[in-house]
């Protein structure tokens, strides 16, 4: 996780306004990474940048317990969990830059309930149908979720040109969640979905928490309450 150049390079980026939107509460340390980061310490400019020296706070333990996500270079965003009783320590490390994409899964769609079915087992059902229908059973579609900077996200599978269709249909697929934004709170992840009232008042349709269980430059896993969601890394195209 070896950073590369000059802390005065780092310095110079620091100060044309990165912004880290935080939630009330929240006690993460934002910044950015320094020259210096390896598998031991992360050395980091916390924002906003007050022209002070790098901090160094060791991630030993921090990465033997799997809660470094990402790997640190010069110049990349940090999110940082400190020790609540030893200040010199990381509980946990995360590059945003790193968790900034378009992170998507499959899933495949359940029969509709008919009422001439009812009271069968999901195989009767199925072998009632004819291959035509049956076979719908099998087509996957790709959902997920762009992650954007400045706490920026979209929903990915939601066309609402699908939606007379799928009504018509005799499968239906997952209801795909809205999220719009995103934030880091205490070394957890906020997912939420928010839209503009009459008067221009931001209201919060929904929210989820999620633990981040594992970041690689092509997968992610998040733990919600209802179990983990695994997602692979979608290259734009």
């Amino acid at each position: 996780m070896a950073c590369g150049t000059s802390k005065e390079k780092v310095a110079e980026e620091a100060e044309e306004e990165v912004v880290f939107n935080r939630m009330e509460g929240d006690s993460t340390i934002y910044g950015m990474a320094c020259d210096g980061c390896n598998d031991t310490v992360v050395v980091f400019l916390e924002m906003p940048y007050t022209g002070t020296d790098p901090d160094t706070l060791n991630i030993l333990q921090a990465s033997r317990l799997r809660k470094v996500f990402g790997k640190p270079r010069i110049g990349d965003k940090l999110a940082i969990v400190r020790n609540a009783t030893d200040t010199t320590k990381a509980d946990m490390v995360i590059v945003t830059d790193n968790l900034q994409g378009n992170w998507c899964y499959k899933v495949l769609p359940t029969l509709r309930v008919r009422a001439d079915m009812e009271g069968h087992t999901i195989k009767q059902k199925i072998d009632k149908l004819p291959d035509s229908i049956a076979n719908l059973l099998k087509v996957e579609r790709e959902y997920g979720i762009s992650i954007k900077a400045d706490n920026v996200a979209f929903p990915i599978g939601m066309n609402r040109q699908r939606a007379t269709t799928d009504e018509e249909s005799p499968v239906e697929y997952p209801k795909l969640k809205f999220y719009n934004e995103w934030f880091i709170y205490n070394g957890k992840i906020i997912l939420r979905g928010v839209r503009t009232d009459s008067i221009g008042e931001q209201v919060v349709m929904h929210s989820d928490t999620a633990d981040l269980e594992m970041l690689t430059p092509d997968t992610l896993v998040f733990r919600f309450a209802e179990g983990l969601r695994g997602y692979y890394k979608k290259t734009e195209e």
